[in-house]
């Protein structure tokens, strides 16, 4: 069983495609259904599943019988946050409690970094999960370079055109500028997920060119 852990605005709704291609109708998306351990329900599961995908913490299929292989992408938290804020303005879901804070009390980006679930959140998904505990952990910013780890730990042919969907069509090539005090706030409030991130990051560069750092 592998089990892919999307964290929001991480490359998830890019890397389902890839694995749907793969799995087909042994893909089980799990968006609502089991989200947290306490919500697993062996009869949830179906029977076919060999891939979970989805929206839920990293433990919540850890009571499952089957031996799993977690697998996750992260992002660095302050464009993670940046791409979240944007996505919510631009494609509103009112079900969602942070979505509803910030049309209805139109948050500033600040405001809405300010959020309890918008701080750390990779971290609060990972549910205390270290990087060793995942088989593969991609980099969102360097898709390409991570789906070719991925093909090769798992076996399978790198993709010949990766898929890049859910994107803001108005983000400029190089990212999002922000304020230097807007970014080092957003950063201050995401510790946990940049250490996450870094590490994740390191070992992506250990994986594509034996060292810890990226090759000139």
């Amino acid at each position: 069983m592998v089990i892919s852990v999307h964290i929001p605005k991480c490359a998830g709704t890019s890397f389902r495609h890839v694995l749907a291609s793969h799995y087909g109708s042994r893909l089980w998306l799990n968006y609502g259904t089991v989200f947290s351990r306490t919500d697993y329900r062996p009869e949830a599961v179906p029977d076919t599943t060999a891939c979970i995908h989805g929206h839920f913490f990293a433990d919540a299929f850890d009571d499952a019988p089957r031996q799993a292989r977690y697998i996750t992408w992260v992002r660095h938290p302050v464009d993670r946050v940046v791409s979240n804020y944007h996505h919510f303005l631009r494609s509103p879901d009112m079900r969602d409690d942070c979505c509803r804070q910030l049309h209805e009390q139109r948050l500033t980006l600040r405001d809405f970094a300010e959020l309890d679930w918008m701080r750390d959140e990779a971290t609060r998904y990972l549910a205390g999960k270290p990087l060793a505990a995942f088989a593969f952990v991609g980099i969102a910013e360097r898709f390409e370079d991570s789906l070719g780890i991925f093909a090769n730990r798992f076996g399978w042919p790198t993709p010949d055109a990766a898929p890049r969907v859910n994107t803001n069509p108005e983000r400029p090539p190089a990212g999002y500028a922000l304020p230097e005090a807007d970014y080092a706030h957003i950063l201050a409030l995401n510790a946990r997920d940049l250490a996450w991130y870094q590490a994740a990051l390191t070992r992506l560069d250990l994986e594509l060119y034996g060292r810890g750092e990226r090759s000139a």
